[in-house]
């Protein structure tokens, strides 16, 4: 099941960067992180398995320079420690931290997107994507 909510995910950059696979809805921001996490690592896979570059695409996307190991752990650890994405999902925290667990995951109360939208964002996902909304996350 794709997890979406829109009290969590209020605009198509936050949608792209938090929906992700799990078999149950989330209940807590830490297990939400934690399959973000899964979801970077397996962007990262496919793309490597696609012949592309993820170390360029990262450096490319997000203007910072790379100079770890090349290793599928290595790439999601260093992209889940950029300003970027410690910016998002901050942003993530303080939503769920404000989530009113009363209104169904899908309301168009919030954000307004419908769960085949955003099943359509969530089939179209790819690394080069994903960065690309990731980079326009600003951070302070």
């Amino acid at each position: 099941m794709i997890f979406f909510n829109n009290q969590l995910m209020k605009t198509a950059t936050e949608l792209r960067l938090f929906m992700v696979v799990n078999a149950e809805a989330f209940t807590r921001y830490e297990d939400h992180e934690a399959g973000i996490y899964l979801q970077v690592y397996e962007l990262i896979q496919s793309a490597l398995e696609e012949d592309e570059n993820p170390i360029g695409l990262i450096q490319d996307y997000l203007g910072v320079t790379y100079t770890l190991g090349d290793s599928i752990n290595e790439l999601t650890s260093f992209l889940f420690h950029t300003g970027e994405m410690m910016a998002a999902l901050q942003d993530l925290k303080e939503n769920w931290q404000v989530l009113d667990k009363t209104l169904p995951e899908d309301s168009l109360m919030f954000g307004g997107t419908s769960k085949e939208e955003a099943t359509e964002i969530y089939a179209e996902t790819t690394l080069r994507n994903y960065l690309e909304a990731l980079s326009e996350v600003t951070h302070g």
